[in-house]
């Protein structure tokens, strides 16, 4: 799964992610430090990345162009929130959920809890559907309602 993290999260959350086997950009790597949200949607479309963030303005599904799918994690914490508490609540998603769940979806990361809400359904792919033709989408409801909540403490 490919990750994009915003320029509001902590500068150690990159380096622990790919220590987990995920590829990761962050914004202030890539150039993307004080530019419009649109210019991160970009580069994540670009790339099929899932964005990290704490910018609410990433929760609104009209500021979502069109072919974005990947999805957005968004770190609904209070502002006294830790480094190291904010960097645990992504780690423990992104171990304990199917990436699946994360995709096309918006995730609000809370104290307690992260909550997914699918907004945009992705494409089957195409190995997906030759491995188990007969499973093209059905399941796929159930999985989600299982992985939709998770606990993050």
């Amino acid at each position: 799964m490919n990750l994009l993290i915003d320029e509001n999260m902590p500068r150690s959350l990159a380096g622990e992610l790919v220590a987990l086997g995920f590829t990761v950009q962050d914004a202030r790597d890539i150039g993307l430090v004080g530019h419009p949200d649109e210019e991160v949607f970009q580069v994540a479309c670009s790339t099929d990345a899932v964005i990290i963030t704490r910018d609410r303005g990433f929760t609104e599904e009209r500021n979502w162009p069109p072919e974005f799918t990947a999805g957005v994690i968004f770190i609904n914490l209070p502002d006294s929130a830790t480094t190291y508490l904010i960097n645990t609540k992504i780690r423990n998603l992104l171990t304990q959920r199917l990436p699946e769940s994360l995709l096309g979806a918006i995730t609000f990361v809370e104290p307690q809890r992260a909550l997914s809400h699918i907004l945009r359904r992705r494409p089957k792919s195409s190995t997906a559907i030759q491995d188990h033709p007969d499973k093209q989408g059905d399941d796929d409801e159930a999985r989600n309602a299982q992985l939709d909540e998770t606990r993050t403490d």
